[in-house]
């Protein structure tokens, strides 16, 4: 299907949000699909980072965990707010990181729930669909 910007290629609004989202400039992607040594940026494009800032550092430092959710759901959940940080690049006071990880905390826990529920109400139909011995 031809563009409707005759000035664009077909899929180009797909590639330009995919340079987006892999945090480089469209130029950058154009030329490693095309095996050139991509053109230097003196910055980087976007402003994500790895890191984690102080308030979120401080808040899960001290924030209780339900003992319910597994150390490795921790984990995620910290992620989770450690990349609303990276997209957003702001530093949240103490009182609303602590906020965002009673949310993500307690989606992690419905989330486990509902695995749980599913995995025990399974079990009648998995042996009623069992296979009996042949007389």
């Amino acid at each position: 299907m031809l563009s409707s910007t005759p000035s664009r290629q077909p899929g180009e609004d797909f590639r330009r949000k995919v340079a987006a989202h892999w945090g480089v400039t469209y130029a950058q992607l154009e030329a490693l699909a095309l095996g050139e040594e991509p053109p230097s940026a003196s910055e980087p494009s976007s402003g994500r980072t790895d890191a984690m800032p102080p308030n979120l550092t401080a808040s899960s430092a001290d924030y209780v965990w339900m003992h319910e959710l597994p150390t490795e759901l921790r984990l995620i959940v910290l992620e989770q707010a450690r990349q609303h940080y990276a997209f957003t690049l702001v530093d949240l006071p103490r009182e609303e990181w602590r906020r965002i990880l009673t949310g993500l905390e307690r989606e992690a826990l419905a989330l486990v729930a509902h695995r749980a529920q599913t995995d025990t109400s399974d079990e009648p139909a998995r042996a009623a669909r069992k296979r009996q011995p042949r007389n």
